[in-house]
């Protein structure tokens, strides 16, 4: 399913449409509204197609979302306050998913995290889930399994 979702976003962006919304709209201000209020989901991830793919499932269910191409970048950007759930890739050049964990945890800022690998090894599973992620998943990965862990993130952030 994810692999559905990357294929429509390359269409849009060869065609110079964007599934995120830059397109023309028949209720602009509703939608506006509706985008403002909405959770923000920060995708960190060093594979482009992948944050694209991501933000496109994001932005579909109506939520925000910003991509950022390492956990550096998310760290340094004005978003990392409004962030409800962070969805990251565990191996990336420079700070990787688990120490981009660590520092979110050292800062106090307990964000729900969803990590996504190319590379899942179970000691490294268990390392961040005991560390309070959400969830832990192999790419690729059915979309239906995302949704239901970025709803309950979403959820766990309005229960505090």
């Amino acid at each position: 399913m994810i692999l559905a979702v990357a294929a429509v976003t390359y269409l849009c962006c060869v065609q110079g449409f964007s599934p995120a919304g830059n397109s023309p709209r028949l209720r602009p201000y509703v939608e506006d509204e509706q985008l403002q209020n909405a959770p923000i989901i920060s995708i960190i991830d060093d594979d482009e197609s992948m944050r694209c793919a991501i933000k496109s499932l994001v932005t579909s269910l109506g939520f925000g979302a910003y991509t950022f191409a390492s956990a550096q970048k998310f760290l340094q950007s004005p978003h990392l306050d409004h962030t409800s759930c962070v969805i990251t890739d565990l191996q990336m050049p420079g700070l990787n998913g688990i120490e981009l964990q660590k520092s979110l945890l050292a800062q106090g800022r307990h964000i729900p995290i969803i990590f996504v690998t190319a590379f899942p090894e179970e000691r490294l599973r268990a390392r961040v889930m005991e560390a309070g992620a959400l969830g832990f998943h192999s790419k690729p990965f059915e979309s239906e399994t995302l949704i239901k862990l970025i709803d309950k993130a979403i959820e766990a952030g309005r229960k505090t």
